[in-house]
């Protein structure tokens, strides 16, 4: 289940930023970490966008492009929070801290 989960996981990735994520099993947990990173940064930067968007095609891609970094971000974090618990925390304390720097405001 994890390596269907992982492989649909990076090609949401793919879909939105163009770039491979390779790896093997050993750096599974690494990959997820950065799927959850990147997903949440691309959902806050699509948000930050659709309150740009003037007309209804924009809205509706972007509402697109952030329900597939959501599903993105929680398929990792639930297989974080399976793996390593301890990970999940830090990582989710860390993208807090550095929304609140980067954007001014955390919004979840």
């Amino acid at each position: 289940m994890a390596v269907i989960d992982i492989e649909y996981g990076k090609a949401i990735l793919e879909d939105q930023y163009g770039e491979t994520v390779e790896g093997s099993d050993k750096q599974s947990a690494q990959e997820w970490e950065m799927i959850l990173n990147n997903s949440s940064y691309g959902h806050e930067y699509a948000r930050l966008e659709l309150e740009e968007a003037k007309d209804m095609i924009s809205q509706e891609d972007l509402l697109e492009k952030m329900d597939n970094y959501k599903r993105a971000y929680f398929m990792a974090r639930r297989y974080l929070k399976r793996e390593n618990p301890e990970a999940l925390k830090r990582i989710e304390t860390d993208l807090i801290d550095q929304k609140v720097r980067i954007f001014g405001v955390y919004t979840a």
